[in-house]
């Protein structure tokens, strides 16, 4: 009896130091979804879309990452993203899109109540802006770390991309989703612009996104970061 006591103790032991030193050991695997638009406009290839091309079906860390693509199309494109995010119950969102002046990866950081469609305006709903959940000013860090160019934003535009950003985020807060979201803006291609990016580097940049964006803890509906100075912190709560 002794003896088996002794060994039930040791199993404990040694399942209570495995928790101590390898904390994400026992974890489930995570899903990460990522989703980029069709061509637009002049824009015969999108980026974004080749980006969740490549990365579907995938895996980055302990996470499986699903990519769609989104229609252009303001009725359409929302009622996408809602299925994807019901049907795979994502822990982390990265939309995508491309901004055909972009000189880097430009990580977003609030989604306004404004969309435009024509010469038209209309508000969206009804909360003036939404903040990124994820940790945008790490992301930043670890892309100029790995020498790829990459900035805050704090304008995603007036049309589809900061719509399917702003409906992701009320999305997300209205029913009570324990889910990271953010959207990236991506440069066009060296192949379509001369300031472009190769499809090589922008995609390492969101794998690099979304490891930070995982390993990260630090929000929870509100984004802190930090501008050059170390002494400078900024912080907007949702």
């Amino acid at each position: 009896m002794k003896h088996g006591f002794s060994n039930t103790a040791g199993a404990k032991a040694f399942i209570i130091i495995l928790f101590f030193f390898f904390p994400n050991i026992t974890h489930e695997e995570k899903v990460v979804l990522i989703t980029g638009f069709e061509p637009f406009g002049k824009w015969e290839v999108n980026p974004s879309e080749l980006v969740a091309e490549n990365l579907n079906g995938s895996k980055i860390g302990n996470a499986k990452v699903i990519g769609i693509v989104l229609p252009v199309d303001y009725n359409e494109s929302f009622k996408k993203l809602e299925k994807a995010i019901a049907k795979y119950k994502p822990d982390l969102i990265i939309c995508l899109g491309l901004d055909g002046s972009a000189r880097a990866i430009n990580v977003e950081v609030v989604a306004l109540n404004l969309k435009r469609d024509g010469w038209k305006f209309e508000r969206i709903n009804e909360k003036l802006f939404y903040t990124s959940t994820l940790p945008c000013k790490e992301i930043v860090n670890e892309l100029r770390k790995e020498k790829i160019k990459a900035r805050l934003s704090f304008f995603a535009g007036f049309y589809l991309c900061n719509f399917i950003f702003y409906n992701t985020m009320k999305y997300i807060e209205e029913n009570g989703l324990d889910i990271k979201a953010g959207f990236i803006h991506i440069p066009p291609l060296k192949s379509q612009a001369s300031y472009g990016m190769d499809l090589e580097e922008i995609i390492k940049a969101i794998k690099i996104a979304v490891e930070v964006s995982l390993d990260s803890h630090s929000f929870n509906g509100k984004i802190v970061f930090f501008d050059d100075s170390p002494k400078s912190i900024v912080t907007i709560a949702t």
